[in-house]
């Protein structure tokens, strides 16, 4: 199975103390600007450190992707922040690490994607938060550059499409801003099932309005899917999505606890490929652990 591990390891942080660093906007604003943007910038050296040591540990257990955290650089595009990474002290030194991540990617063959935070909206009435949800976006993209991803579907940003309403509507909405983006977003941008309380964003429905209409890939998630569906079996939705793909897909994994949404620990089952080549991001909460569950792996020091 080609499973990708989502933003943490647990292994890791528990084996040998490697773990991400965040600032909220509330710490850097409460600090003198020069001061906030010195802990900013360790932070995110650190965050750089940790994603290298990650990776090279994905290559090592035949982990086959990677999910960036969406929380490599805090604040940093908020508008009361507006920093660049070029900006920070730590720059020269962060650009090295930079190199050595794209290196190793290159080396090691491991898959990279990135799922932008849940606050990522296209479909918004209120222009503000288009703007705020660009801006992250280009600033993934601009990440993604720097170690030399591919600017295409491989190498995706996924986000969900979360408004209920009427599709048409929605999507069009969606679509006007999604035409304002720039190439290295818009070449790797994805959509994925959601389980709206309506349930809109089926499968069905992403690939009518997005994909048929704009060529934009749908990603299949076993538990959204189970909650989100048009009467369609789940093979039947894994194939839909599965063909709006022009490489090798990376859709998600996850069980709930006793039938809900809630994500679970360690997997009781495993994904289901349907004889197709595919990655899967595994998003029960045990991260690597899971995984080393579903491979039959053991950690050695």
């Amino acid at each position: 199975m080609k499973l990708s591990l989502c933003c943490i390891s647990e292994i890791l942080a528990e084996h040998k103390g490697f773990k991400f660093e965040t600032m909220t906007l509330t710490r850097f604003l409460s600090l003198n600007r020069r001061e906030a943007i010195r802990v900013l910038s360790q932070r995110i050296l650190n965050n750089f450190f940790v994603t290298h040591q990650i990776i090279k540990h994905c290559h090592s257990y035949g982990i086959a992707g990677y999910r960036l955290s969406s929380s490599l650089t805090p604040v940093i595009n908020h508008p009361s922040v507006n920093l660049r990474l070029q900006d920070l002290p730590d720059w020269p030194d962060m650009r090295d690490a930079l190199h050595r991540i794209a290196n190793e990617i290159k080396v090691s063959g491991v898959r990279i994607s990135s799922h932008p935070s849940e606050y990522i909206t296209l479909t918004s009435q209120n222009p503000d938060a288009v703007t705020n949800s660009v801006r992250d976006l280009i600033s993934h993209a601009e990440l993604f550059d720097l170690l030399d991803l591919p600017q295409d579907y491989y190498s995706p940003l996924n986000i969900h499409c979360r408004q209920d309403g009427d599709c048409e509507e929605i999507s069009k909405r969606f679509l006007a801003n999604y035409r304002t983006l720039p190439h290295n977003v818009k070449s790797r941008l994805v959509v994925e099932v959601n389980d709206n309380v309506n349930g809109s964003w089926n499968i069905s429905n992403l690939c009518k309005h997005f994909f048929l209409t704009s060529g934009i890939p749908v990603t299949y998630d076993s538990l959204h899917r189970q909650f989100c569906n048009a009467g369609t079996t789940d093979e039947q939705d894994f194939n839909l999505a599965y063909s709006t793909w022009n490489t090798i897909p990376l859709f998600h994994y996850s069980e709930g606890v006793d039938g809900t949404r809630k994500h679970a620990d360690m997997p009781t089952g495993k994904p289901n490929s349907y004889g197709k080549d595919v990655f899967f991001d595994v998003e029960l909460k045990g991260k690597d652990k899971a995984i080393f569950e579903l491979l039959n792996l053991q950690y050695h020091l």
